[in-house]
Order: structure tokens, then sequence, then C-alpha cells
């Protein structure tokens, strides 16, 4: 546990509220440990008229972190997607509740039942990254509420503005002893993972992972991470000069200025058609995203720290010798609105090819055939998302299968990560579980397995004290040849069923 001697008043009182509603939610699951689809649905419902109704409180914290932030992004990324997530909830938690039988063996069980029932974990903890300070918040809420668990969140320091409205319109509408979001500086976030959670949810950088679930390992806490990566888009040689790919990877770049997990982090494009890539690429970002440096479309840099950060990788590449394309003007001073840029053809052992930039940098690298684009991206990380541009089905499958991600998207990008249907994360260094609909469900549940003895079978010869029908059971059927086994079950299911009616 984190010493709060060292910690400033603010985080301590943090703590102690943690501690507080964690004891109070803990004791509030033990009276209610499986609450019925009825009171799930009723908790997700009010997370749609939740946001309405914060929706122009929400679009101002998001100006006010990011120092800019476009509104139709907020609205669409922050807000709408939740009505998506809970409608499909909502319709679907009924059925996710239900038992799931399982296969036994009715020679030697009888007629007993084997079956799975998913159980609430309890008080599960999420800790939010500041990029999507409302959608990361909410979504797994929603998932967490249809598993019948209660939850506390803990939002990034980096975003105080959000996470303060977060926190006001969470009073508003649950009982803390349901949900509860609370608001701390650095050593708070340190504290957080080090309670016995019943599960704990992080989402973030790598390294910070690794600290989170080291700590959640001192109580054995299960933990889901979702950690980025340098997600690659592969440009096949038949989709290079697509408008519609062109386009795909400037707009998918622009949202949150490059700050989003799922983002494209570089291109691999034939070396035959770099050139032709390049350029249309730029051309068509300096049409439409160079006014106001894309004020309009994206949001600013969460930090001038983060500012410094990737202009760091940026004067490292330039050194370096590397072609940088700059799209857009210079960043102002107490301006966080960075143009864009593409740097081509960089060496692997810069800082931007060996990080995940999570800014307005788009490297764009080559590769001779197929092959040496898997190749490529075998040898790094695997990452949250895999894109592949093209028309020709082989290269696609030959690409897909030959290579490991979190998800894969197809002649888009990031769309797979918004689906309220399928299950979101990582895979190795991108992180491990998912969230989002059934998977969420079951991700937040405990797969607890049932086993009902019925009438009939040989259970009684397996339970001591052992005797001749356990000595029959092992010397004359399970190492009996297949025909002989075949006439134990021929006599076995008869009896079976006389069992279940005297």
């Amino acid at each position: 546990m984190t010493e709060t001697s060292h910690i400033s008043a603010e985080d301590q009182l943090a703590v102690q509220e943690l501690q507080r509603v964690f004891q109070l939610q803990k004791a509030a699951f033990l009276r209610d440990p499986y609450p019925s689809a009825e009171q799930r649905i009723a908790l997700m419902k009010r997370v749609p008229d939740m946001l309405r109704k914060y929706r122009q409180k929400i679009l101002q914290a998001l100006d006010a972190d990011f120092s800019g932030h476009s509104h139709d992004q907020g609205d669409l990324l922050e807000i709408l997607g939740m009505f998506d997530r809970a409608k499909f909830n909502i319709d679907y938690v009924a059925k996710w509740m239900k038992p799931v039988p399982k296969a036994s063996n009715p020679i030697t069980q009888g007629d007993s039942k084997a079956y799975v029932k998913y159980q609430p974990k309890g008080v599960i903890g999420n800790m939010v990254s500041w990029n999507f300070p409302f959608d990361i918040a909410v979504g797994p809420m929603l998932d967490q509420f249809g598993a019948g668990n209660r939850v506390i969140i803990k939002p990034s320091d980096l975003s105080p503005a959000c996470g303060e409205v977060l926190r006001q319109m969470c009073v508003e509408t649950f009982d803390e002893d349901q949900v509860a979001v609370i608001n701390g500086g650095l050593e708070f976030a340190r504290h957080f993972p080090t309670l016995a959670w019943d599960h704990l949810v992080y989402t973030g950088s790598g390294p910070v992972g690794r600290q989170v679930m080291t700590a959640a390992a001192a109580n054995l806490v299960p933990v889901t991470l979702e950690l980025g990566g340098k997600c690659p888009a592969v440009i096949a040689p038949d989709s290079v000069d697509d408008e519609r790919t062109i386009s795909t990877v400037a707009g998918i770049k622009v949202i949150k200025r490059g700050q989003m997990c799922v983002t494209v982090d570089y291109c691999l494009v034939p070396q035959s058609q770099l050139q032709v890539f390049t350029q249309k690429l730029a051309a068509h970002m300096t049409a439409h995203f160079s006014e106001g440096n894309a004020a309009a479309h994206a949001c600013g840099i969460v930090s001038e720290r983060h500012v410094s950060r990737l202009h760091k990788l940026l004067d490292e590449a330039k050194s370096s010798g590397a072609e940088v394309i700059q799209i857009g003007k210079d960043l102002q001073p107490g301006s966080r609105d960075m143009p864009f840029y593409l740097v081509v053809n960089p060496s692997d052992d810069l800082a931007l090819m060996q990080q995940e930039i999570f800014g307005p940098i788009l490297a764009i690298k080559t590769y001779q055939d197929t092959a040496d684009a898997i190749a490529y991206i075998n040898k790094g990380d695997r990452p949250l998302g895999l894109y592949v541009f093209a028309k020709d089905r082989s290269f696609i499958d030959q690409v897909t299968q030959q290579t490991q991600s979190g998800g894969v998207a197809i002649n888009t990008i990031a769309l797979q990560a918004g689906q309220p249907s399928m299950g979101f994360g990582g895979s190795g260094a991108s992180g491990m579980g998912r969230h989002h609909g059934e998977e969420g469900f079951r991700e937040f549940s405990i797969a607890r397995g049932y086993f009902e003895r019925g009438a009939g079978g040989t259970i009684d010869w397996i339970i001591p004290p052992y005797g001749a029908g356990t000595r029959m059971l092992i010397d004359k059927v399970a190492y009996a040849p297949v025909a002989q086994q075949a006439l134990f079950a021929l006599k076995q299911l008869p009896k079976n069923l006389m069992a279940k009616f005297f």
C-alpha cells in the first residue's frame, strides 16, 4: 500500500475517500450479490439521459482540458457512441445471464446437469486514460453494470475538468454504493491499484500498465489492460492510389490529433509507390486539414509536456536526415494545435519508431513484397490494431493470418474498436482482456461452473469407500477395448432411464 504520509494533502483526502467508498461498495455487493436483469437494465438506461443532460458541460470540459476540442468529435466519440453501447447491452443482458449448458456423460452421470452461470465479480476499479475521458469511463461501466458489478472510477489527472464533470454527473445519477468517481493526482493513481479489487481496468501506456499489473498482483487482482502500441496500416499495391485509402488514413489520424490508441502509427507502402502515396496523402491533408491546423476537426495536445515530447521526436528525425513534411502552420505560443507531420522512411532506431507516437506524426515506411511487410510487423510488439488496405483478398488474408494484433480493420482504421457487439482489447504488449458487449459482460463476470447430480449413472462407484463397482469401472470399462465400452454403455443407459422414474 502507498505510504500516505509522503503524498499531498489532496491525494491523502482522495485515498481516504477511496477507502471509504470501497468498503461501502463491498458491503453493498454482499447484500445484493446477484442483481436481476431488471436492476442491471435500469442502471444502464440512466446513462444516455445522463449524457444528454450533461452534453454541454462535457463539451466545455473537453475544450478546457485539450485547449480546444472539436464539438463534433466530442459528440461522436465521447457521447453518442455510449448510446449504442447502452442499447446493445440492454437488449442482450437477459440472454447473457442465462445458464449455458455444458455436456456431461449420460452413461456415467445419468441425467445430471452441468452448466455455467455468470456471476458478478463485485467491486471493479477503472483507471481512465486522459484521451477519451468519458468514453473510457462510461463504456466499460456499461459492461460492468451489465455483469452486475459496482464501479469506482479514477479519471486521469491530465484531464481534470473532464474528471470533475464525470464526478458531478455520476453523483447526480447514481448512488455512491453503485458508482463513484474519485479524482486525484499521481500518488493517488499509484495507490489506486493496490486495493483488493475484484477486477481492475487500466487504459494507458505500456510502462504504467506494467506498474499497475505489478501492484494488482499483490492481491491477485485480475486485470484488463488496454495499452495501445504501434498500429500499422499496410497498403497493398492495388490501393496506394485509391482516394478512399488516402482519405481514411488522413482522417483517422486527425481524430484527437493522433492521441488515440487505435489510430494508425505508421504506414507500410510498396517501395516503388512511396512517392505516389506520400504526395497524395500530403496533398489531401493540406487541402482539408491545414487551415487552423485542423482545429475544427481535432483537439489540442493534452499538455505542454506532451508537446515537448512530440517536438523531440521530430527534431531527432530531422537530425537523422529523414524527410519530414509539415502540414499546417508552426505551433503558436500558448497554443497546442500542433500541425501534422509525415516522416518518410525514418530509421528504425529513432524514438518515433520505437515508441507509440500518440500525436500528429505519421511515419511512412516501405516494403519490397508481402512477406517483407509481414516480417516487419512481426519483429515488433503485437499492436492493438492492424489495418490492411487492399482489393486483393489473398493479400488481406496473407497479412492478417500471418500477423497478430488485438483487432483488425480492413479498408478502414479503428472501427473495430467501436462496435458495441464485438469485444475490444489488445494482445501481448498492447494489452489483455476485452470489453464491449458480450465479451465485456463475460470479462467482468465469474464463469461459475455448476453440476447438479441427477438420477442414474455410476457416480457412487467413484466416491469412497471403493468396491467391486469401482474396480469394474476401471478395469472393465475405462481400460477396456472400445467394443466392450460400447456394450457397457448399451447396458447402462436403460438403467439410467429407469432410475429417473423409479
